[in-house]
């Protein structure tokens, strides 16, 4: 089973994709196979796995290869929303890659994101270079231009997909939202930031 398999569509996913429009024009950096183009059709995904990328396009989903640690290639303000789901404990410099998504946002674009919090768990994942604290994530984002619209923890315990994809909402259910606050829950940060208009 390759790294991406086990980062397909959460049963969650309208934690993530109830922050935009439908009419959204998306770019989702790191975005594995592009599960989130099934919800925007105006969406572009970018992934740095070839093997990702190919069965992205065999699923007729716009994803290109590339390097989020590089340049975005997209010109200024070309996107409402820019997705960094589970991407900035990757890369090696996250303050280089907020600063391309604030770039190629429009004045009041929002740009989600979420990071694994600083827990011991985090460090099972050989891909992961660092955790984050709610408060290094809010600074992340307010450092490099964006207005931080809102922030929290969200579960990750075993089973919170399953759970939440039994729901008819497609969210974590309430207590497992508030159980996230607890620090000795399994939980990722997550933030939302809006371009300054």
């Amino acid at each position: 089973m390759a790294y991406f398999d086990w980062h397909g569509e959460p049963g969650y996913f309208r934690d993530i994709t109830r922050h935009f429009a439908p009419t959204a024009k998306l770019l989702d950096v790191g975005c594995g196979t592009g599960w989130i183009a099934r919800h925007f059709p105006d969406y572009t995904g970018l992934d740095g796995s070839p093997d990702a990328v190919a069965q992205a396009q065999e699923l007729g989903r716009d994803v290109q290869l590339g390097d989020a640690d590089q340049p975005l290639p997209f010109d200024d303000g070309s996107f409402d929303g820019v997705v960094l789901k589970d991407l900035l404990e990757h890369v090696a410099d996250p303050v280089a890659v907020v600063r391309e998504a604030l770039r190629v946002l429009r004045p009041g674009g929002l740009a989600f994101a979420s990071s694994p919090d600083a827990q011991r768990w985090v460090w099972n994942d050989y891909t992961h270079r660092r955790p984050f604290t709610l408060k290094a994530f809010r600074l992340l984002f307010a450092d490099q231009g964006f207005e931080v619209a809102k922030a929290g923890y969200e579960s990750v315990m075993p089973g919170t997909s399953i759970v939440s994809a039994r729901l008819p909402s497609h969210r974590r259910p309430a207590p497992l939202r508030a159980a996230a606050w607890l620090p000795i829950v399994r939980r990722n940060v997550w933030i939302l930031g809006r371009r300054p208009a």
